[in-house]
Parts: structure tokens; C-alpha cells; sequence
């Protein structure tokens, strides 16, 4: 077929709080839904009257950081994007993750942090969780780069006076907002206390050919 004007597709969706069905009228086709974590959801497309069959999937139930970086707050030096496979928590270094949190989240589900330890050098005192409330950081060369802005803390969320190789937080009640992003600060409370967390950028080797994500030791936020 060459000729696509006037062409309709049905798109059918169902599963937990979503039945939609809407017709497209060619070239507008592109399906827009926001879905549960963890849910399992059919759909089904139709072109012409000639069906494409039914299939299914499941919506994960975790996310990843849109960016986490470890950054020595006495530089005050732009930083560039750099794969950096851990995440070091010490005197100066302060630990920064901004997460997208999805609007299909409800007041229902519960809300965790997942890191996971890659060394503890000295914890004496505690590894402190707070909320960072500027939403806007990143690591592009203008204003907003992590390695300069302002980076005060908000609101601290908890002290932990011991890690495992998974530890998780639970963050419910304090994001309260879906559908806009959430970043959170770690840093040490004792001066003398090291330790470094795997970030999204761990990778680990196939053994044949090159690397792989290692997504089972990225720092997360899970919905339940």
C-alpha cells in the first residue's frame, strides 16, 4: 500500500485503571497513555478493518535516575556528563539523584529508594538522605550544571548508621507529587566517614564481546 490518506487504525488498551479505545485517522497515529508500575496491560490494533492480533506487556516497576552524579562541593566547577560507575559519599563529596516521578502514581502505592553498596571505607557516623529541592540541575554546561549551583539541602529524610549490599528507604511520604521530578542529597555525617554507591553508569562484562548494563545494581525509586 502506498496510498495512506484516509486510512483508520483502532487502538485498543485495557488493564488496571485504563479501558480506551480511540481511532486515528492517518498521519495522526501515535498512542499517548500513562500506566500503572508493575501493571499488566492488552492492547490491540486494528488498520482497515484487519486486525494485528492482541498482546500484552507489563509496566516496570522501578525507575532509574535521569541523572546521578558525585560531586566535590568545595570545586565549584562546572562538570561534564561522564560514566562514572560509582557514587562517592564523603567530607565533600555529596551524592545528587533526579528522578522523573510518573503521574500514573497513586496515593495507594508505596514509594522506595534501592541503593546498592560498592564499598564502605569508614562509616562511623551515618549516611543522611535529604530532599534537594532544586528540580532543574543537570549536567549541561549552562547555569543549572550540577558542579555549581547552589547546592543546599532541603529537608533531611533519614540517617542511616548502617548500609547493606541493597539498602532501601522508604520515600511515601515524602513524595506526594507524581508527574514532575523529585532529587534527592546523600552525604556523610561524620567527617570521617567514606563509602560509594553503584550509579546508573555500572556496567558489567559479557565475557564475549563488550559491556552491559548492570540495571540490577542501578539506584532506583520502586513502586509497590
Amino acid at each position: 500500500k502506498k496510498d495512506y490518506s484516509n486510512t483508520e487504525a483502532t487502538v485498543t488498551v485495557s488493564g488496571p485503571g485504563v479501558s480506551r479505545t480511540v481511532v486515528y485517522q492517518y498521519p495522526y497515529n501515535v498512542h499517548f497513555q500513562a500506566f500503572e508500575p508493575g501493571g499488566t496491560y492488552n492492547w490491540s490494533v486494528t488498520v482497515d478493518n484487519v486486525s494485528g492480533g492482541n498482546w500484552s506487556f507489563k509496566v516496570d516497576d522501578k525507575i532509574y535516575p535521569l541523572n546521578d552524579r558525585s560531586v566535590d562541593i568545595t570545586d565549584k566547577k562546572s562538570l561534564i556528563p561522564y560514566q562514572i560507575k560509582n557514587l562517592k559519599v564523603s567530607e565533600n563529596n555529596i551524592v545528587f539523584l533526579r528522578f522523573d516521578i510518573p503521574s500514573s502514581i497513586k496515593d495507594s502505592n508505596s514509594i522506595k529508594l534501592n541503593m546498592f553498596t560498592e564499598e564502605v571505607v569508614s562509616l562511623n557516623g551515618g549516611i543522611e538522605i535529604y530532599k534537594f529541592d532544586n528540580k532543574n540541575w543537570g549536567e549541561k554546561p549552562d547555569k543549572n550544571n550540577i558542579g555549581i549551583i547552589d547546592h543546599s539541602l532541603g529537608t533531611k529524610i533519614t540517617t542511616l548508621t548502617s548500609l547493606d549490599n541493597q539498602t532501601t528507604v522508604d520515600l511515601t511520604d515524602h513524595i506526594t507529587s507524581y508527574g514532575e521530578e523529585y532529587s534527592i542529597a546523600i552525604k556523610v555525617s561524620d567527617s570521617s566517614d567514606s563509602v560509594s554507591f553503584y550509579s546508573k553508569e555500572k556496567q558489567l562484562t559479557d565475557g564475549v564481546g563488550g559491556f552491559a548494563p548492570q540495571k540490577s545494581v542501578w539506584p532506583n525509586i520502586s513502586f509497590e
